[in-house]
């Protein structure tokens, strides 16, 4: 017994590393952006696509993904994720033009959503219910850690390297993902494969169509941009370090966009309706009330807070006036609250068995945007840093008591496919929360292109800012409105049952 817990535990490690490396990422985007656009000579415009186009992959094929791994196996594939992912922050280090940057980015994304669908799969498969709340409390703790310590490398280097900073911080994290591999091979056990899931890849290239398009849309509508326009100067091949010179310009009109998104939403629906085995059975929403109110919780979370501390780093940068470095410290306070909380939050919900942590984590939430939402150029640098501490309260005490709760709704053999569901809901939320805070600093700072001149007024980013927090605040509460339809939070009835079962109300 010894011998299996301290197994437990050493996997648990593994997988938290492994885990960590796309958050790791995430904490890099929160401060590299402006210095990419200086660097590659992009308009923000486009740069706001490097952490959107993989929220966009991570979202769109974290199920399809999941449910591979289900039926495939899922220690190789987190371990195929950790290779991808690898491969694509070298290139991304390497990128020439934003748009290298952002094809390499892609796959880097696609190696983010096999290691995320299949992490806290692997988790709840190592631990039973028992333990399952601390383990993924520690998993989610983790990841906020790593969000922490990116913020806090891109901030030293950025200070230290000035505009090639930022080809480093991608580096460190490819060279983490592939550290991971070799102790992934040999510490993580293989899942039960479970032959009946099957596939639906056209599902997953219609679901990101839609999010796409849409996302396109609602970023070039704030910004009175009446097409998207691209220019490629030449395309590179690298290692081969071959150049080949098009000068060719790509412009699309909005429009265009605005009716795909439509068109590929409504077939995707359809599709999903009609096939045999769709990429989201819209069934299981209907038939397990707390699959679904879960993975509404955490879509309504996700939309409220990713955005904030891109949107405060702005504030503390260009209104304050902080260093890149002072500002990235000051907003590790967040990532580095929640990694204490949902330590506590896990704990709670072994002992409780309820999601009352998890409805209290959102009303946590809740107040903390509002607080924001106050805040003024004269604000002090202190006040943010409480209102981030407590927003990070909020989030870790709703994180793995919502993620478990997911996971144990469901049986064995399809956690990885509901996993990579939630995954979808929280990626489609952070890729919403960035459109829509950019649409809002359109309409208000701009009121026109920022290409075509806008000047930047800082009353006018307040006022973006305050509205973008009421905002969240009051999608964060419709997530307490849909968590206390089901307080209790029940484990799959045994984890012996069979892997091809489906779910019910009964869980």
């Amino acid at each position: 017994m010894l011998t299996s817990t301290r197994s437990k535990w050493v996997s648990l490690s593994v997988v938290n590393l492994s885990h960590s490396v796309p958050p790791l990422d995430t904490g890099i985007m929160a401060l590299i952006l402006p210095t990419i656009s200086i660097s590659l000579k992009a308009p923000v415009d486009v740069v706001i696509w490097v952490p959107l186009v993989s929220l966009l992959v991570e979202a769109a094929f974290m199920p399809t993904f999941g449910n591979y791994s289900d039926r495939n196996g899922r220690k190789r594939y987190f371990i195929l994720g950790l290779m991808l992912f690898a491969a694509g922050s070298f290139l991304a280090g390497n990128s020439q033009t934003i748009f290298e940057l952002l094809i390499y980015r892609i796959i880097q994304s696609f190696g983010s959503a096999f290691i995320l669908a299949n992490g806290r799969a692997l988790i709840v498969d190592t631990f039973g219910p028992e333990q399952r709340g601390f383990a993924l409390g520690t998993h989610v703790s983790s990841i906020y850690v790593a969000m922490t310590i990116g913020t806090a490398i891109t901030g030293s280097i950025i200070s230290v390297t000035q505009l090639v900073g930022w080809r480093y911080v991608f580096y460190v994290s490819g060279g983490i993902a592939l550290a991971s591999i070799p102790l992934s091979f040999i510490f993580l056990r293989e899942s039960k494969k479970n032959p009946e899931a099957k596939q639906d890849w056209p599902g997953a290239l219609l679901f990101a169509a839609s999010i796409s398009t849409s996302l396109v849309t609602i970023a070039g509508r704030a910004n009175s941009v009446g097409s998207i326009d691209i220019y490629v100067e030449y395309i590179r091949i690298p290692l081969l370090n071959l150049y080949f010179y098009t000068n060719s310009l790509f412009s699309i009109p909005l429009l265009a966009f605005a009716v795909a998104a439509v068109a590929s939403f409504v077939v995707f629906v359809m599709r999903e309706l009609t096939a045999e085995h769709p990429l989201i059975d819209f069934r299981l929403f209907r038939k397990n009330s707390l699959f679904l109110s879960t993975n509404l919780a955490a879509l309504f979370l996700y939309i409220s807070v990713y955005s904030v501390l891109i949107m405060l780093s702005f504030y503390l940068e260009v209104i304050k006036g902080l260093d890149p470095l002072t500002s990235g410290l000051l907003l590790t306070v967040q990532p580095l609250s929640v990694t204490v909380f949902a330590t506590l939050g896990g704990w709670i919900s072994d002992r409780t068995r309820s999601r009352d942590s998890g409805i209290a984590g959102l009303g946590v939430t809740v107040v903390a945007l509002l607080l924001f939402s106050t805040i003024s150029t004269g604000s002090d640098v202190l006040y943010v840093a409480f209102l981030l501490a407590m927003l990070g309260a909020g989030v870790g005490l709703f994180a793995p008591n919502n993620t478990n709760a997911n996971l144990s709704s469901v049986p064995p053999g399809m956690r990885a496919l509901a996993n990579g569901i939630l995954g979808m809901m929280r990626h489609t939320g952070q890729g919403l929360s960035l459109a829509l805070s950019t649409a809002l600093l359109g309409l208000y700072l701009f009121g026109q292109s920022p290409q075509l001149g806008g000047t930047f007024d800082p009353a006018k980013y307040i006022g973006a800012l305050q509205v973008n927090f009421v905002l969240g605040a009051a999608i964060a509460s419709l997530g307490i409105l849909v968590s206390l339809r089901s307080r209790k939070q029940s484990a799959w009835e045994s984890d012996r049952a069979p892997s091809g079962s489906s779910l019910s109300d009964d869980v």
